[in-house]
């Protein structure tokens, strides 16, 4: 019998109350049964419309039977093994994509642009380093600022801190003491893999190549650190990341559909992977 009080503790089993959905991020293979009942139940009652598990290869066919469909691979994610994007939605509604016309366009623009990932010096003027503690006002400032909607509050200083403190390193592009452009990487120590994410620059600095220098950097400081997987969520219906994350040499791994809040409502967003070592299955 599942533990649900201790899953929900340890962050194994998420309700996300803000994105509508259940998350299912480690779980017993003997208890798939349970843990998707479990699952639909805590739907019900958070008034969920999306249940994702980080699912083993071993175990797909187990969801698919159980009405899951699989979405995508993040690769490496679970310390080197594959995590299988698996997706079962509850409405109709929140099954169907907007623009997949408009998501796959992008998606052939972003890899006719693919790249190795090669270094690029900043603009003239720019600086570069890693946040601390006492950016989190400016951070929340630029969130608020690039982002109407948000799948977690990070217009709020006091989430900014609280992010910090449990791993996740944010690094920083400056002009004349300004935050320009930032981004972080959301470390799972346990899982040894890390989420490229929260990507934001500002207006009036957007267009001068800010993030390829800042991914590089944020790459660097993983690896130094023991964190070989990495991955990143960007909007299917958006070029901008997309084509970085292309130029950046991650792989396209899959879409998720209506994943969660960003920007405007419910977006799709595409899995790009790039482990700094082999991925095994």
């Amino acid at each position: 019998m599942a533990n649900v009080d201790a899953m929900l503790a340890s962050g194994d089993l998420v309700v996300d109350s803000q994105n509508r959905r259940v998350k299912l991020h480690v779980y017993d293979p003997n208890l798939i049964g349970e843990m998707d009942q479990l699952m639909r139940k805590l739907a019900n009652n958070s008034d969920a419309t999306k249940m994702i598990v980080y699912g083993k290869k071993a175990d797909v066919e187990k969801w698919l039977a159980l009405g899951y469909s699989q979405e995508g691979v993040i690769e490496g994610f679970f310390q080197g093994e594959n995590a299988q994007m698996l997706s079962c939605y509850l409405t109709e509604e929140r099954a169907t994509s907007v623009a997949p016309d408009l998501a796959e366009d992008i998606l052939a623009l972003s890899l006719s642009k693919k790249g190795n990932g090669e270094e690029k010096p900043l603009p003239s003027g720019y600086t570069l380093r890693e946040a601390n503690e006492a950016d989190a006002e400016e951070l929340a400032k630029l969130y608020a600022l690039v982002f109407a909607t948000y799948p977690t509050p990070m217009d709020d200083p006091e989430y900014v801190l609280k992010t910090m403190d449990e791993g996740t390193r944010y690094m920083v592009v400056e002009h004349d003491g300004k935050i320009a452009c930032a981004a972080s990487a959301e470390v799972n120590e346990r899982m040894g893999s890390a989420e490229m994410t929260d990507c934001a620059t500002h207006p009036d600095h957007a267009g001068k190549g800010l993030l390829q220098p800042l991914f590089t950097a944020l790459e660097r400081n993983m690896e130094e650190s023991g964190i070989y997987y990495l991955y990143t969520l960007t909007r299917a219906q958006s070029a901008g990341m997309n084509v970085t994350a292309s130029k950046m040499g991650y792989e396209y791994r899959g879409r998720l559909i209506n994943n969660c809040t960003i920007f405007s409502g419910y977006e799709d967003m595409n899995i790009w992977v790039k482990p700094l070592r082999s991925a095994w299955e």
